[in-house]
């Protein structure tokens, strides 16, 4: 049998993995006898992995099986998601304390933080749901940074920025909140709710943010005044300068609502997590006129992606599974619960979704 060490970008789908893949992680990133696919080659290349050891079809006496018993190998090695994830956070909390101590914001290095993890969900976006169960309330603010980086990325994938622009995105959800690190340190852990003069303390934070990024040439002007402006509102309700409307940058915009939406859907010391659902109906209506309507229905569409077959469990604990998504109302579809009874949650006001469990095969 003809072994081969194949440069990633050369692989093959249908290429028979010989050598188990490592990384700088505790398991390997690819099992040995995996029969490669598109997804593998991708996953590989957010890994930096520059070679493989394969066995190509010809040679490879596996090479009939049929390429889905792979995908059930590769779904193993998506724990390696969570390791990925929890390294992003680690990187973030580091950069954090050097700023604390006055060091200058290294933009090389936020980019090779966030971008493994950017990359693999930009291209698995089902993986969203998995990357919300791994956020904790200690060291919420680094968790935050992380899923605020994401979900800008996702967003403005979804609105069909460029590449280069998508990665700006996540970028300026990154350093939003980089001029935390500039706020007295007890009040970024407080157990209470803030006073009124704390408070006013920490709306100085894009300003903070704003002045650590301002002389930074690989970051563009405009991600810069969307840093400062992450807080203001299209109605003027925001700050620190209360402008509205066109004057605020969509990329602004794009982070203030994924700011929202992260905060209230995440556990924190003094607030426990929401629904991504009620969240988003809380949004539409609690929040309506404060932003972008295209840039809601971009987040609306990712993380409340619901088609007939989604299985989903509800606020009372049943579960069932999507029949219809109302148009006007798809946060609220019919529902067939397991045990045969219909659901319309348009009229059952009392319900929410609680969370996906999965798509029915």
């Amino acid at each position: 049998m003809k072994y081969m060490f194949v440069k990633v970008e050369d692989l093959q789908q249908g290429w028979h993995v010989n050598e188990a893949v490592l990384a700088s992680t505790a398991h390997p990133i690819i099992l040995k006898g995996t029969i490669l696919t598109e997804q593998h080659i991708r996953f590989l290349k957010v890994f930096s992995i520059e070679f493989v050891d394969v066995v190509p079809p010809e040679e490879n006496p596996l090479s009939s099986i049929n390429s889905a018993a792979s995908l059930n190998e590769f779904s193993l090695t998506v724990d390696m998601l969570e390791q990925q994830y929890h390294k992003t956070v680690k990187g973030i909390k580091e950069e954090f304390h050097k700023w604390q101590s006055g060091m200058n914001v290294e933009i090389a290095r936020i980019r090779t933080i966030i971008l493994p993890l950017l990359t693999y969900v930009l291209e698995n976006p089902e993986q969203l749901y998995r990357i919300s169960s791994f956020s904790k309330k200690e060291d919420y603010l680094f968790h935050h940074t992380a899923a605020l980086g994401i979900l800008c990325g996702m967003i403005a994938q979804k609105m069909n920025y460029k590449k280069g622009m998508i990665v700006q995105a996540a970028l300026t959800g990154v350093l939003a909140d980089s001029g935390m690190s500039k706020i007295n340190y007890s009040l970024l852990n407080k157990k209470t709710a803030l006073t009124e003069q704390e408070y006013k303390n920490i709306q100085n934070h894009p300003i903070f943010s704003y002045s650590m990024v301002k002389e930074l040439r690989l970051l563009k002007p405009e991600v810069k005044l969307a840093i400062y402006q992450h807080h203001e509102r299209i109605d003027g309700s925001g700050y620190p300068m209360g402008v509205k409307g066109n004057e605020i940058h969509p990329i602004a915009q794009i982070v203030g609502l994924a700011d929202t939406y992260h905060a209230l859907t995440t556990d924190r010391v003094f607030q426990d997590r929401q629904s991504a659902f009620k969240v988003i109906e809380f949004i539409q209506e609690d929040l309506f006129g404060k932003f972008d309507l295209p840039i809601m229905n971009a987040l609306f569409s990712i993380v409340a992606n619901l088609v007939p077959g989604t299985r989903v469990e509800l606020s009372d604990g049943n579960k069932g599974k999507v029949l219809f998504v109302h148009q006007m109302h798809q946060t609220r579809p019919l529902i067939q619960l397991s045990t045969g009874e219909l659901i319309d949650m348009v009229k059952r006001r009392d319900l929410h979704i609680e969370k996906v469990i999965g798509k029915q095969l």
